[in-house]
């Protein structure tokens, strides 16, 4: 978890340009307006991991059962079934964000003026594009980020070892980049509803009190708008952001591997 803080703290920036691009807003250049935002977005952190753990965990036993380990596919399932739920408190966090970073207000003033002017339930909208977003994005990087790890394996055995008996640092390294071409291949396919839902939530502040135009409706509107390009506007930003992630917490997980390795506390749980 606190890698993850570190990661977002250092990469706010994109998501602030990202989140810019795809709303047809000028770009912010003040260190301020860069990383205005930040604090809901680390907040939420905490509870999303949680619920993500809980209901994955939930999800596999109930799926599985306890008597043997679960498949990949099911796997994949949990995860992107666990995700989608966390949603629910992703969307309204990246709503008032985007609000943040389209008016300037803090984070208390925004959620208050947001619940004041259009009641709690506006600060949901948005979160189906969020959902199918995650799914999507879970599903398609739990079950291509091990494929693509073998398959580094097994081109560059000189440098990651084979699968079978490569050593801990070896498979760490494999993992980042088979992790990152995982996640270049689902990025375009996840950044047309990535960007509905930024331009959503960009307006929740604007539209009339109410359900209010949903994702078919705003996606007919910025094709009308741009084409098929207006909705892949944001994307290299948001391609940046996943490189960086991927090499921070890649470098994060590779340093606990060593720890473990020098303390031996690998060894000492399996001798439990």
């Amino acid at each position: 978890m606190r890698a993850g803080m570190i990661e977002m703290t250092i990469q706010q920036p994109w998501v602030a340009v990202k989140n810019a691009v795809q709303q047809g807003r000028p770009i912010p250049r003040s260190v301020t307006a860069l990383y205005r935002g930040l604090g809901v977005s680390l907040t939420s952190i905490a509870p999303v991991s949680a619920i993500r753990f809980a209901i994955n965990g939930r999800l596999l036993r109930v799926v599985s059962g306890t008597d043997s380990a679960p498949s990949d596919q099911v796997k994949v399932l949990c995860s992107t079934l666990s995700g989608a739920t966390a949603a629910a408190i992703t969307g309204p966090a990246e709503l008032v964000m985007t609000l943040q970073q389209n008016i300037g207000n803090s984070l208390g003033a925004t959620v208050k003026e947001v619940v004041q002017t259009h009641g709690v339930t506006r600060l949901l909208r948005g979160y189906p594009a969020t959902a199918v977003r995650d799914a999507v994005w879970c599903a398609g990087y739990l079950a291509l980020g091990p494929l693509f790890t073998r398959e580094v394996h097994r081109l560059r055995p000189q440098t990651f070892g084979e699968f079978e008996t490569a050593t801990t640092s070896q498979k760490a390294s494999a993992s980042v980049v088979g992790c990152l071409a995982a996640g270049l291949f689902v990025v375009p396919i996840t950044q047309p509803v990535d960007t509905i839902k930024t331009v959503m939530q960009g307006e929740a502040m604007k539209l009339p009190s109410g359900p209010g135009p949903g994702i078919l409706t705003t996606a007919k509107r910025m094709h009308r708008e741009g084409g098929l390009p207006r909705f892949y506007r944001g994307i290299v930003a948001r391609g940046s952001r996943l490189v960086g992630a991927v090499f921070i917490l890649g470098q994060a997980r590779m340093r606990l591997e060593e720890i473990f390795e020098e303390h031996d506390l690998l060894k000492a749980r399996e001798a439990l």
